[in-house]
């Protein structure tokens, strides 16, 4: 105010000069003397005048700067009250009393306090209009909106409302009381009990969403004692389309929540817009984007106690650090192996025993382990059935509470902490990188679920998913308050979806979301954004490591980004769209891992023996360039020919390699069409339009993978490239025979009889199998190989998705089918038929 006024003064100083300075022109006149006397004094108001001109503008951008200070300080302090779900604190007053049991039996709707209005006509009735919606589809109790209490001069009734408890700003009709349920707008701030005051969760769900999205994004929180809708006004557009979900009791109450409302005739909002925001008729099926647990009564304490060489780092000290059950016990092992080829010394890693059997896996391999005790959430791992945890919908959330909960402690010893999954392996130290400018100013760094290199080589792209299976967090006050509540919002959460990657990414990108870092000069930090909304006292800044050189699962392994030209040394990759989670191990993983030369685990006898294989030319069939404007349909018709002939030649390959008691080395594999779960143009996904095809695919695009490590065919494979690892003995790589079998199927026997005279040879390469194998002289053991060759060879995965001959539908449509009778959608293609049977054996082969 003090340099308002300044500026005040200044304004009227000039106008006061330019005054005398005009004045004295007009009356100058005479000698010469008196004109220079009256020069003088001009040129002395004109120099004093631009003075004072200069003064005012630094004034008023004084003004200005205070005055946008003042409304970050306002939007900041709205941030942290979101966060903190607690509105703004009430003037002190005495506690009040408890509630009647009958005021708190049920469960309740309430309107968020926080949103204090849209700026567009008539809030206080359009949040009515909407809560009241809300509530009759979700059968709550509606407490009435402290919004609609906001009366001003002639709007005002007389006396405050009966059931509201306060004088209204806006005119109802009559029979709210018969309406629905409803409790007073003073309820929410009495004495309640703890069993409802700790169910309290307030959600942020996306605009315009019909009672049937509505109910299906709020499926999960049925049995939450007291519901708060964030963006009240804006959430609920109405009843369904959908005749079957339009049930006539419920039709009924939305006509008399509307004849309720209705405007008087005698007002100006009688010619008001309707009350409801419009439909946005997604075509996704809608989730909650943000929620927070208003009650927060249990706070979820996680032990560690560090080890000895751990204890003693020095603050600031970077702890590489994994976490394991005793079920994944070797893919820990194997990313402690990869971080130690990388160059990371034995002192910066740590590995988190989630149980017992891991704890007993760490003192059996030797890896630097540390127990985590989670209370309940520990519990339930060490007394769970199921192996796979990540399949375990309610166990694989508590395992994402004692990671972060792992975090908090290092970070709490001022580590800081370079935080991975165990499927995520670094190929190069990563800790220089974050001791260099842009990344020594992040707080926080995380991978990206991003798949488009070009696009992200530019700029990060935000509507990704952060994959937090990578993420760096350094020591400091505000990035311990952001673990603490990370890992609270995980545990608090009501849909088993929000684990530890759901949860950082709603913290991450609340409203109103990530903002560009700028240092003091004004210039832009690459890579690097502001988290307003952290619960810390000053905003945390964010930093996306980039896709190229921290890959995924699709970047390495389909569209093998680290064999583009001018590719950098990748820093890690993580294994993720991979397809091929076994009941009992990941398989998928594992192979792929072997596959590009990174899984370590392995002992020397995997690499001794005898093997089997086919050439390269019988392998596959001719290869073929798919375009950038090819057809998707013309491509996967490719793609499942190759597939059929890949079957053949593995059918006869596991039959050879168990009639010679030799193991098989897979075929390479080309896929001419991508995999993913959504629609593909080109058979390639969007983010990458511009990746090769045909490509060398991982096993788990293109066969069942666990099959292959779990089944009673009696014959072990090896990955495509077996032969070109290091590791293989010269013994084995340089002692190979090329051979030809006859072009006519045989039994075991001839196959036996033909390859007889390479018995001594370590690897027998056939330079074509397809149509030579036709089972066994024994007629039980042909039988149960062709039933579990049939086996493992039969593979369904999700349909190809195209977006040809969709009709120009549109983005999120649905594939295979609409989502609502007369939508657009994707067509699907079905392949993948069962494997051929085995040819009959020729005369000649008996």
């Amino acid at each position: 105010m003090a340099a308002l006024r300044r500026l005040t003064a200044a304004a009227l100083a000039v106008g006061l000069l330019c005054y005398l300075a005009c004045a004295i022109s007009w009356t100058a006149g005479g000698g010469s003397s008196s004109g220079e006397r009256v020069g003088s004094t001009v040129r002395q108001i004109s120099l004093e005048l631009q003075h004072l001109k200069r003064t005012q503008a630094t004034l008023a951008a004084e003004v200005l700067r205070q005055s946008e200070e003042f409304s970050r300080q306002r939007e900041e302090i709205h941030r942290l009250q979101l966060l903190l779900g607690t509105p703004p604190p009430p003037p002190p007053s005495p506690p009040p009393p408890p509630l009647a049991v009958d005021h708190t039996h049920g469960n309740f709707l309430v309107a968020s306090e926080l949103e204090l209005g849209d700026g567009l006509p008539d809030y206080p009735r359009r949040l009515l209009r909407g809560m009241l919606g809300v509530a009759a589809l979700l059968n709550r109790t509606l407490v009435l909106p402290a919004q609609c209490c906001d009366c001003h001069g002639g709007s005002c009734g007389g006396a405050p409302h009966p059931l509201f408890g306060c004088r209204l700003g806006l005119r109802l009709g009559e029979g709210l009381a018969e309406l629905l349920p409803t409790r007073p707008v003073r309820w929410l701030r009495g004495q309640l009990p703890d069993e409802l005051r700790c169910s309290h969760v307030r959600v942020l769900l996306n605009p315009g969403l019909d009672s049937e999205q509505l109910a299906h994004a709020l499926r999960h929180y049925a049995s939450t004692r007291i519901l708060e809708l964030a963006s009240p006004a804006a959430t609920y557009c109405g009843l369904t389309d959908r005749p079957e979900l339009r049930p006539p009791a419920l039709v009924a109450q939305e006509r008399r929540i509307a004849e309720l409302l209705r405007p008087p005739t005698d007002s100006e909002e009688s010619t008001a817009p309707s009350l409801l925001p419009p439909c946005q008729h997604s075509l996704k099926e809608e989730e909650v984007t943000q929620y927070w647990d208003v009650g927060k009564c249990v706070q979820h304490v996680v032990k560690v106690e560090l080890p000895p060489k751990v204890a003693a780092l020095p603050p600031g000290s970077d702890l590489i650090v994994t976490f394991s059950t005793g079920s994944v016990a070797t893919m820990a092992h194997n990313w402690y192996l990869a971080l130690r080829r990388s160059g990371v010394d034995e002192g910066a890693a740590l590995i988190g025993a989630l149980d017992e059997k891991m704890r007993e896996a760490c003192v059996a391999r030797g890896l630097p382990c540390v127990g985590v005790d989670g209370g309940k959430a520990s519990e339930a791992l060490q007394t769970r059935k199921t192996e796979n945890v990540r399949g375990d919908p309610k166990l694989y959330p508590m395992m994402s509470v004692l990671k972060v909960g792992f975090y908090y402690t290092l970070l709490k010893r001022g580590l800081n902490v370079w935080a991975c999954d165990a499927d995520a392996l670094f190929m190069s130290d990563p800790r220089p990188l974050m001791r260099t400018y842009p990344w020594t100013e992040a707080d926080l760094a995380v991978a990206t679920d991003c798949i488009d290199l070009p696009a992200d080589k530019q700029s990060p792209l935000l509507h990704c998913d952060f994959n937090t299976g990578l993420v760096f967090l350094r020591a400091s006050a505000a990035v311990l308050e952001f673990a603490e509540q990370w890992r609270e919002k995980i545990a608090n959460a009501k849909e088993a979806r929000i684990r530890d990657q759901a949860a950082f990414n709603m913290i991450t990108k609340a409203p109103p979301g990530l903002k560009p870092l700028h240092l003091a000069n004004g210039s832009r930090v690459p890579r690097l954004y502001t988290v307003p909304s952290s619960a810390a006292s000053t905003p945390l800044r964010l930093g996306v490591f980039p896709l190229h050189r921290f890959l995924n699962g699709h970047t390495l392994f389909v569209q093998h980004a680290h064999t583009l030209p001018h590719a950098e040394l990748p820093v890690s990759v993580h294994m993720t769209y991979q397809f091929a989670e076994g009941s009992s191990f990941a398989y998928g993983k594992r192979q792929r891992l072997r596959e590009a030369g990174l899984w370590f685990v392995d002992d020397d006898a995997y690499y001794a023996g005898r093997f089997v294989t086919v050439s390269a030319a019988g392998g596959s069939l001719p290869r073929e360039e798919i375009g950038l404007a090819a057809d998707s349909r013309d491509a996967v018709r490719r793609h499942l020919a190759e597939h059929a002939h890949r079957t053949a030649v593995l059918r006869a390959l596991l039959g050879i390699g168990k009639a010679l008691g030799r193991a098989v080395v897979l075929p390479r594999m080309l896929c001419y069409c991508d995999y993913l779960w959504k629609e593909m143009k080109a058979c390639r996904v969007g983010g990458a339009e511009t990746m090769r095809l045909p490509f060398d695919c991982p096993m788990d695009h293109v066969l069942d993978t666990p099959r292959f490590f779990e089944n009673t065919l009696g014959v072990e494979i090896r990955e495509p490239n077996f032969l070109s690892n290091p590791r293989v003995p010269l013994n084995v790589s340089q002692s190979i025979a090329r051979v030809s079998l006859p072009e006519r199927a045989m039994h075991d026997g001839a196959i036996r009889a033909a390859l007889a005279q390479y018995a001594h040879v370590a690897v027998i390469e056939i330079e074509r199998v397809d149509g030579r194998f036709c089972g066994f002289e024994d007629a039980q053991v042909n039988r149960d190989f062709a039933a579990e060759s049939h086996r493992v060879l039969s593979y369904k995965r999700v349909p190809f998705c195209t977006m040809e001959g969709s009709d120009n539908a549109p983005l999120y449509s649905r594939c295979c089918e609409p989502w609502h009778e007369g939508e657009k959608y994707f067509p699907c293609i079905y392949g993948f038929d069962d494997p051929a049977p085995l040819p009959k054996c020729a005369a000649t082969a008996t």
